[in-house]
């Protein structure tokens, strides 16, 4: 009988439950936020169905739960509403909703995890839709 594969451990000790709060009281506030209201609002019609996918996105980053599905460049790609100038406000106010809503320690972690996605699919989006021969966006 194989070996079964050794489970990774937790990037930082959170709880599911904690994922969840925090993903409900960020997606509260991003429905009243001036700027990224509209653009989610525009791009989502279930709400419980989105926060369930992002809290199982945030389970299997952080807890290396299985069950999250889906390619999350695409879909940012795939809406040309969403432009990188979003992106700090969004990672603004998931760090301050972080902080609201974790120990220190925990909203420090998930905030610097969240950045580097942020940043990530920023990059991506900018340098997907660049224009032909322009050159690649690096920082």
């Amino acid at each position: 009988m194989a070996d079964a594969q050794p489970q990774r451990p937790r990037m930082f000790e959170i709880t599911a439950a904690e994922i969840s709060r925090l993903v409900a009281c960020f997606y509260a506030r991003i429905r009243a936020h001036e700027v990224l209201g509209p653009v989610f609002g525009e791009a989502i019609s279930d709400w419980p169905g989105h926060e369930a996918k992002i809290e199982a996105f945030w389970r299997g980053a952080i807890l290396r739960e299985p069950g999250y599905e889906g390619n999350p460049m695409q879909i940012h790609l795939a809406n040309a509403a969403i432009k990188p100038e979003h992106f700090p406000l969004w990672l603004e106010l998931f760090r301050d909703t972080a902080n609201r809503e974790l120990k220190p320690e925990t909203a420090a972690a998930f905030a610097s995890l969240a950045d580097r996605i942020g940043n990530g699919l920023s990059y991506g989006i900018e340098n997907f839709r660049r224009p032909e021969g322009a050159p690649p966006v690096l920082v």
